[in-house]
């Protein structure tokens, strides 16, 4: 009976995950504008300073877009590593920017390039479109802010832009993502 109960139990938990996991995988939002919004890469997500953003419970994804920069902020009920990638709906193909607050306090962002399953050192000037980024953690939830030249990412005419975004428990990059989703932004001028 106790086995029973813990398989209903974990099978449950599992399709929890799994529909927050997917809430957002692919879907078109609202429209992400290019704006005259000023954003502070500071590690504080203030609303005002984001066009864009969604609530996915355990974390929270943010947006906006000057004509030269791409702002992309993430709030994550973790005092774990979190990671912003752009250029596809799963890791196979994205650029992936991790983050983690290393328990002696400092800052570390790591670009990725997603390969299948997994990321591994970055390929490319990923590094380069970097403009400025910045993380805190508080309240255990651990914020990252980036902004990176839109130009890298967001072709004139482009209609979208894909983006995945996940957390990890621990402040080890490579441990798995204990949530993780995706969602295709539209891109209006």
């Amino acid at each position: 009976m106790k086995a029973w109960r813990t398989l209903r139990r974990t099978a449950f938990l599992a399709a929890v995950v799994l529909a927050l996991e997917g809430a957002g995988l692919g879907e078109e939002q609202q429209p992400l504008l290019t704006s005259s919004i000023m954003t502070t890469v500071d590690g504080v997500v203030h609303e005002d300073e984001y066009s864009y953003s969604h609530d996915y419970g355990f974390l929270k994804l943010y947006a906006n877009r000057t004509v030269d920069t791409l702002y992309l902020g993430v709030v994550a009920h973790t005092t774990g590593w979190v990671a912003v990638g752009l250029g596809s709906l799963k890791m196979d193909g994205a650029t992936i920017f991790m983050g983690v607050i290393e328990p002696d306090g400092t800052v570390r962002l790591k670009p990725q390039t997603g390969t299948a399953h997994t990321h591994g050192d970055v390929y490319g000037d990923a590094p380069s479109t970097v403009v400025a980024y910045a993380m805190k953690e508080a309240d255990g939830k651990t914020t990252l802010e980036i902004a990176l030249r839109s130009a890298a990412y967001i072709s004139s005419g482009q209609s979208h832009l894909d983006v995945i975004f996940a957390m990890g428990q621990r402040k080890d990059l490579t441990e798995r993502h204990i949530f993780r989703s995706s969602l295709r932004l539209k891109l209006q001028q």
